[in-house]
């Protein structure tokens, strides 16, 4: 049987659309290669050299430095330079063969989008179609090589037809709807906006911004002004008015990847540098008809958007539900049931949360962190805290190996989205999502992996939490010159032996002679005595009996051994064990107890109030039966 193949996918989800169209291309394209498993390895953020956005979450791809994979496709959502480059670093020193999509990476075999020839056409059709020759350009942080092909081909085409490059109207900008409602302002500041007859952003959630702003100040698109976008998608084609833009065709980029990678792993040569074409789609926006071409209609692409947003909207609704319950557990079977419920309540029917296994005592302890500064987060062994699928059944504590990623064969076909699970810097482990492709393409999954670390991590500090309260109990109920348990201490515990159906003993002692240790020795050595008297008391009673400093030199025993015998031997042994660490110490003083139990049964039984007053009278009468018994002898 011919082995599974298994490429990884490293990305950033946080444009979700693109993410979801390059998976399912990848996965049908696989599918028809044959053979393959897809690994999609993705986290959520922005990473811009310089910014740090990251907050701990890349620590996912250093599973790259373990687990089991053929061949690995870096994708240009991941933005940072250094970030991509420290990836295939790993993956080189490895042996992994690696392809890297719209990514400049330094010895590793590229697939780029031509965007100069697209680009071009794009802002000659603005020029020669509609006469613009004031033409702004919003560059991108998020993708530089975009950014960089679309102001060269900018600077060619205003130079081709004779006008004067203007850098005021060139500027940088972040990816929010925000920032393209404040493209308009920041235009303007510049002195030139007023006479801007055409806005390019390189993304088209930018351009709409810059529409709603425009529009709100009274201008017309596309009358008074035409935007374009460097980024077509379905929802700039459900726009109103539809965006004119570059589809950068995603999956056919995803798909001519796959089939370089089958080449690499089949042992052929591939070029260094290897392209595919971006395509205008002429909308509204600039003027133009409407242009489905490859696309479906506007009206299906609108309500399929729709449909997924309402989908979306059921799905975070699901997760949200048990949200709280997932923020307040007490254990780690407590929220596995809790992850079970979540994953029930949107449809998701095989996932596996898969938790460092040296990690599960520490979560569930007081313990402080003990991982190194700059570790890798993951162990070589993890274990599934829940999970389930139609493959394996229900899983539950299973441990594997990191290196096979979940806890299960891979098979030809299978799509893994794996996300981690983390809070602030500290990895717990990964969520692993087996052939699920819910609405919008598994973006909303964020909430789970947020709510699940940051579960994980109060969990831990409710468990130092409790840890510092029963240290602070201790402390509140403990005597602290004999390290017995004090008046506190009985009052809380006593019905636990009061209560009990077959009956329980209360015992009292005292110390004799400790006035004359006081009056000859000193008051040290009267603790010193009343320490000694706890130790040995505490050592010949039974590990379950209560035993408590009653007061100065006096000890209360609670005991669910109801039996008259045992105590009696009880007061021979403490005082046989006194006489002998007085000789051993050679200590100037001797002492002993007095003893004194009332037995409460339940054919004849005792309240306490009743049971201290007996016992209290038995040790009195010891203690003059010991004085009489040593005037005899002296």
């Amino acid at each position: 049987m011919k082995a599974i193949r298994k490429i990884a996918l490293v990305t950033c989800g946080s444009n979700f659309e693109r993410h979801g169209n390059t998976i399912r291309a990848m996965r049908r394209k696989l599918a028809e290669l044959g053979g393959y498993a897809l690994y999609v390895i993705t986290s959520y953020g922005v990473y811009e050299d310089g910014m740090d956005f990251t907050q701990g979450e890349p620590a996912i791809y250093r599973l790259l430095e373990v687990i089991d994979i053929d061949g690995c496709i870096l994708e240009a959502n991941l933005g940072s330079k250094e970030l991509t480059e420290r990836i295939a670093a790993i993956l080189k020193k490895r042996g992994i063969p690696l392809l890297a999509i719209n990514l400049k990476i330094r010895d590793v075999p590229s697939l780029g989008l031509e965007m100069k020839t697209a680009g071009m056409e794009l802002l000659k059709h603005l020029i020669l179609t509609h006469g613009c020759s004031s033409i702004n350009l919003a560059l991108s942080f998020g993708n530089r090589v975009i950014s960089d092909n679309m102001l060269e081909a900018y600077r060619k085409v205003l130079s081709e037809h004779g006008i004067p490059f203007d850098e005021r109207r060139v500027l940088m900008t972040s990816v929010s709807f925000q920032s393209g409602r404040e493209l308009y302002a920041r235009f303007d500041e510049r002195g030139v906006m007023k006479d801007a007859q055409a806005v390019v952003c390189i993304h088209d959630v930018c351009a709409f911004g810059l529409c709603l702003e425009a529009q709100d100040r009274g201008l017309r698109v596309p009358e008074d002004l035409k935007l374009c976008s460097v980024n077509c998608s379905g929802n700039s084609i459900a726009w109103a008015p539809g965006i004119t833009g570059i589809d950068r065709m995603d999956g056919k980029a995803a798909a001519l990847a796959c089939e370089l990678m089958d080449q690499m792993l089949s042992g052929k040569e591939i070029s260094r540098e290897n392209t595919y074409s971006g395509e205008v789609r002429y909308l509204s926006s600039c003027g133009c008809a409407f242009s489905p071409s490859s696309y479906e209609g506007r009206a299906d692409i609108f309500r399929r958007l729709v449909i997924n947003k309402v989908d979306a909207a059921k799905q975070i609704g699901g997760m949200m539900q048990f949200n709280n319950a997932l923020e307040d557990v007490e254990s780690l079977s407590q929220l596995a049931a809790n992850i079970r419920r979540m994953m029930a309540g949107i449809g998701c029917q095989s996932y596996f949360c898969c938790l460092n296994e040296n990690d599960l005592a520490y979560i569930e302890s007081d313990r402080e962190d003990t991982k190194e500064k700059g570790k890798a987060p993951y162990y070589d062994t993890m274990t599934v805290l829940t999970g389930e699928s139609a493959r394996t059944g229900e899983i539950s504590g299973a441990s594997f190996q990191l290196k096979n990623l979940f806890p299960a064969p891979p098979q030809a076909g299978d799509i893994l989205v794996v996300l981690p699970i983390h809070y602030i810097s500290r990895s717990f482990g990964y969520m692993v999502f087996l052939n699920e492709m819910l609405p919008v393409d598994n973006y909303h999954y964020r909430i789970c992996q947020d709510s699940i670390g940051s579960s994980i991590d109060n969990l831990h500090r409710h468990m130092v939490q409790k840890s510092a309260i029963a240290e602070l109990d201790l402390l509140h109920m403990q005597d602290q010159l004999t390290g017995l348990q004090n008046r506190f201490a009985f009052k809380r515990f006593r019905d636990r032996y009061i209560l009990s159906p077959g009956g329980y003993t209360t015992v009292l002692m005292d110390i004799d002679g400790l006035k004359t240790i006081n009056d000859h020795f000193g008051h040290l050595a009267g603790n010193n005595a009343i320490s000694i008297a706890a130790k040995v008391i505490r050592e010949s009673v039974g590990a379950e009996d209560l035993v408590i400093r009653y007061g100065g030199d006096e000890f209360l025993i609670l005991s669910h051994d109801a039996k008259a015998a045992y105590w009696e031997g009880r007061r021979k042994e403490i005082d046989r064990k006194l006489e002998d660490i007085a000789a051993r110490q050679q200590l100037p003083y001797s002492f002993g107890v007095s003893l004194g139990y009332a037995i409460s049964s339940a054919d004849a039984p005792l309240s306490i109030e009743q049971s201290l007053e007996l016992a209290d009278q038995a040790m009195y009468e010891n203690k003059k039966q010991r004085k009489a018994l040593k005037n005899t002898i002296a």
